[in-house]
């Protein structure tokens, strides 16, 4: 199956990391080998970089290269199983513009801390949950 990047996803985490490394977008490059710094800002603003560049960020990022693929909309929609994946959810609030860092992170723990529950079958009951008012 064929996936895309998801870019702004990409961006961002380029982003954040050189502001957790207190790096202009000109150190980032340099520590990346052969990426330019305009190709860097480019792709910060949601441009898609080539194969090797994308895999030099990734390196440099220290992330596997299917961390920012994605299926393809149009194949999502169109196959019989249409349930999102923890994984999905995740990379959609990543992409989301309208949510600050500080809200995405918060979200993203919420998630991960139900699925976590979920695979120990410690979530309440619907049931209990109805008749108890939560």
């Amino acid at each position: 199956m064929q996936h895309e990047i998801n870019v702004n996803a990409l961006g961002e985490a380029i982003q954040r990391q050189r502001e957790a490394k207190k790096l202009t977008v000109r150190a980032a490059a340099e520590q990346m080998e052969s990426v330019s710094p305009s190709t860097l800002s480019r792709i910060e603003r949601g441009s898609l970089p080539d194969l090797d560049t994308y895999m030099r960020i990734c390196r440099w990022l220290n992330v596997d290269p299917a961390h920012f693929a994605v299926e393809p909309i149009d194949k999502a929609v169109s196959e019989k199983n249409t349930s999102l994946k923890k994984e999905d959810i995740i990379v959609h609030l990543r992409a989301d513009k309208l949510l600050n860092q500080q809200t995405r992170e918060a979200l993203i723990t919420m998630i991960e801390v139900a699925y976590a529950a979920a695979r120990r079958n410690v979530l309440p009951n619907e049931a209990q949950s109805t008749t108890q008012g939560i």
